[in-house]
C-alpha cells in the first residue's frame, strides 16, 4: 500500500519517544545529525549504533555523535556478508533488548532491520536507490520512507512494498537534509596543501564490496585517473572508501605527483565546494555536487537509479558511459561566487525536509509492534 506524505504536518505528542539509529556507512553520519538534532529539540532521546566501516566513525566522532560500535564489514565475499548479517541483527537485538527503544531507523542498514525485528521494535527503513537489494526491507520493515523520485518505480506498493507496514514518500533528496549545515572553510582546504596553478577534481572511487559493483565503472574511473596523470592542467583529490581502497589506488596512478589520496575523513562537502568538478563512482557524493552546483560526472555502470536520471535530464550530472567519454570532458575553473545563493535556500529546504521526515518517523513509534523481550535462544 502506497501512502502519499502529509504536508499539512501535526507534530507529534509531547511524549517522550526513544529513537535507535544505526550508521551503516559513512554517509549515514551527515544524513542523521540534523535528524537527531531535532529529535532532541522535541525532548525525545536517541540511542546510535555504528557498524565499523571506511571512515564512518571518524565521520561520527568529528560530528560529536556518541555511538556504540557493533560490528564491521565483512567484505565482498556473499557468504561472509550473509554470516555477518546474522550475526551483527543478533548482536544487535541482545544490545537493544533492555533499552525500552520505540523506534528503530536507518538509512539501508540490514542489521538494524534483523536486530530490531527480532525485538519486534517498530522499524522505519529509508533508501533512494530503487535497484538496491531490498529483500529484507520489504519484508521486516514497519515503514519504507522513500524520496518522491521513487514514487514510480513504488506507485502500486509491489514491488518494494512493506508487507508489514506502507510505503511514504517526501519531497526531495537526502542529501538536502543535512546539506543546509554547511558552511564553506576556506582553512581547511588550505591545511591539504593542494596546488594552486591547477583546475582540482574531486574523486570518489565506485564502490568495489557493493552488490550492485559493476568492474566497467572501474575502468573508467582508472580513464580519469590516466587522464589526470597525463595532464599538467589538472589535479586529483582521491576520498577513498576505506584505506585499502586508497592503497590500491596509489598503485594505478602513472603520475602520483599530480594527485593527493586522502588517508583519513575530511568533510567531504567542503571538498567539493572548492573543487572545480568530482568524479564519482557511487550516488551520494554525485548528488552532492550537483546540488551545490558543482560540475559532476558519474562512472556508476550499474541501474541508472529514479534520482540520478532526473539530475541527468536537468543538466545537473553526467555520466560517463565507457572509457571513450573521458577524453571529451572540458574541465574549468569554477567561480565559488556564483554558487553562494543556492546556500540559503538549501539552509531553507533542510529545516522543512527535517521537520517532515521527524514526523513521519515518530509516527511509527508505538505502532502494532510493541517492543518485547528477547526469546531466551538469544541470551548471551
Amino acid at each position: 500500500m502506497s501512502i502519499p506524505l502529509r504536508i499539512d504536518r501535526v507534530h507529534s505528542p509531547r511524549i517522550s519517544v526513544k529513537l535507535w539509529i544505526d550508521l551503516d556507512n559513512a554517509p549515514h553520519v551527515p544524513f542523521f545529525g540534523p535528524l537527531i538534532r531535532e529529535f532532541e529539540t522535541r525532548g525525545h532521546s536517541v540511542l546510535v549504533t555504528l557498524r565499523d566501516f571506511g571512515y564512518t566513525a571518524d565521520l561520527a566522532r568529528q560530528a560529536e555523535i556518541q555511538y556504540c560500535r557493533i560490528g564491521r564489514h565483512p567484505g565482498k565475499n556473499t557468504l561472509l556478508k550473509v554470516l555477518s548479517l546474522a550475526s551483527r541483527g543478533v548482536a544487535m537485538a541482545r544490545w537493544a533488548r533492555s533499552k525500552s527503544i520505540d523506534v528503530a531507523v536507518s538509512h539501508g542498514s540490514r542489521g538494524l532491520v534483523v536486530g530490531s525485528a527480532l525485538l519486534r521494535i517498530p522499524r522505519v527503513t529509508l533508501f533512494d536507490y530503487e535497484h538496491v537489494s531490498v529483500g529484507l526491507f520489504r519484508t521486516l520493515s514497519t515503514s519504507l520512507l522513500l524520496p518522491e523520485a521513487l514514487r514510480a518505480h513504488f506507485s502500486n506498493g509491489e514491488e518494494a512494498g512493506s508487507q508489514l507496514g506502507s510505503i511514504r514518500f517526501y519531497p526531495g533528496y537526502k542529501e538536502e537534509i543535512y546539506l543546509g549545515d554547511f558552511v564553506p572553510d576556506p582553512d581547511e582546504i588550505q591545511e591539504l596543501h593542494l596546488p594552486d596553478n591547477a583546475l582540482r577534481i574531486i574523486l570518489r572511487p565506485p564502490a568495489t564490496t557493493a552488490h550492485y559493483y559493476d568492474d566497467r565503472s572501474k575502468a573508467i574511473f582508472q580513464a580519469v585517473l590516466d587522464r589526470i596523470s597525463a595532464s599538467e592542467d589538472l589535479f586529483g583529490v582521491v576520498l577513498p572508501r576505506t584505506a585499502h581502497q586508497g592503497e590500491e589506488i596509489k598503485k594505478c596512478l602513472k603520475t602520483p605527483s599530480r594527485f593527493r589520496v586522502l588517508d583519513r575523513a575530511v568533510n567531504g562537502l567542503n571538498l567539493i565546494w572548492h573543487a572545480d568538478a568530482v568524479v564519482g563512482g557511487g550516488g551520494t557524493m554525485n548528488r552532492e555536487a550537483a546540488l551545490l552546483g558543482v560540475p559532476v560526472y558519474s562512472v556508476f555502470t550499474g541501474d541508472m537509479g529514479a534520482i540520478d536520471r532526473r539530475l541527468e535530464e536537468e543538466g545537473r550530472m553526467t555520466f560517463l558511459r565507457s572509457s571513450e567519454d573521458v577524453p571529451g570532458v572540458g574541465y574549468s575553473k569554477r567561480d565559488i561566487k556564483i554558487r553562494e545563493d543556492l546556500l540559503a535556500s538549501l539552509r531553507a529546504r533542510s529545516k522543512m525536509l527535517t521537520e517532515i521526515l521527524a514526523d513521519e518517523i515518530l509516527s511509527v513509534a508505538g505502532s502494532s509492534e510493541p517492543p518485547q523481550q528477547m526469546s531466551t535462544r538469544f541470551e548471551s
